[in-house]
C-alpha cells in the first residue's frame, strides 16, 4: 500500500496524450479513495521524469510547472540515481486495484509541502492537466 509523498513505480500506464507508456515513477500527492468524473479513483500522483542534460535541467526548470527532485529516500538511506524534476502540471488519477505498481521510496515532507504548494498555485491559474485515462 502506498502513501501520501511515496514513490511508485507503475509498469504500465497511459499518458496525457493517450499513449501507453512503459515503466515510470510517480510521488502520490493523495492517497484518500474517491471518485472524479464518475470514476473510482485510490491515488493521484504526479509524474517524475530524469534530466537528460545540463542544459534540458535549466530548460525544464525555467518552467513554473516543473520542480527538482533533490533527494529522497529508499531503505533508510537518501539518494537520487539521476537528477529528476516533478510535472506538478499533471496529475495522474489511478485506481490501486487496476495498476501494477509498487513503492520504491519516499521525498521527504519538506519536498512534498513545496510540491503541494506548487500544485495548488498552478491549480489557482487553471494550469492543471487531469489525466484520468488510467482508471
Amino acid at each position: 500500500m502506498c502513501k501520501l509523498g511515496d514513490i511508485i513505480v507503475v509498469n504500465k500506464y497511459i499518458g496525457d496524450d493517450g499513449k501507453e507508456i512503459g515503466t515510470h515513477s510517480f510521488i502520490v500527492i493523495d492517497d484518500n479513495p474517491n471518485c472524479i468524473k464518475g470514476l473510482e479513483y485510490t491515488h493521484v500522483t504526479t509524474v517524475i521524469s530524469s534530466f537528460k542534460s545540463e542544459e534540458q535541467k535549466r530548460q525544464k526548470l525555467s518552467h513554473k510547472e516543473n520542480m527538482e527532485i533533490t533527494e529522497f529516500e529508499k531503505n533508510g538511506t537518501r539518494k537520487l540515481k539521476k537528477p529528476s524534476y516533478a510535472k506538478a502540471d499533471k496529475l495522474f488519477y489511478f485506481n490501486k486495484n487496476k495498476l501494477d505498481y509498487y513503492v520504491f521510496g519516499r521525498i521527504s515532507d519538506e519536498l512534498l509541502d513545496e510540491l503541494m504548494k506548487l500544485i495548488l498555485y498552478l491549480s489557482d491559474k487553471d494550469k492543471i492537466t487531469i489525466v484520468t485515462e488510467n482508471l
